[in-house]
């Protein structure tokens, strides 16, 4: 099975933008893609999303995070700092910078586990 192109991804992007889409329905796209792309791939896709202007889009790059939590350090800081900050990906509010805090701790816990060889 072949992931798909960046004209596909691209066009996914698009239509988030233009058109309203159920949050299942995000989130299995992001599944998906998630699931047809490597780890290498998908990350930095993820985060790209999340700097979007339009909340579909960053819902998007969310559920991608979540997807990838299980088995990616950077994801389960990302997931577990969107956990604390404030309100949903759409709103407009004024970011919660306390999340920060909680992505560092959330690091050191996975830091000091991985040095005593406790996963």
């Amino acid at each position: 099975m072949t992931g798909p192109s960046h004209q596909d991804i691209r066009e996914l992007v698009r239509r988030l933008e233009t058109d309203q889409y159920a949050l299942s329905d995000i989130r299995e796209a992001g599944e998906l893609l998630c699931s047809a792309l490597s780890r290498d791939e998908t990350y930095p896709l993820a985060l790209g999303f999340w700097e979007s202007a339009h909340g579909q889009v960053r819902v998007l790059g969310l559920f991608m995070m979540k997807a990838l939590a299980p088995e990616h350090e950077g994801a389960r800081g990302f997931v577990a700092g969107a956990k604390h900050a404030s309100g949903l990906p759409e709103e407009k509010k004024t970011p919660d910078y306390s999340a920060i805090g909680e992505v560092i701790k959330h690091w050191m816990r996975e830091h000091r586990r991985q040095k005593k060889g406790v996963r």
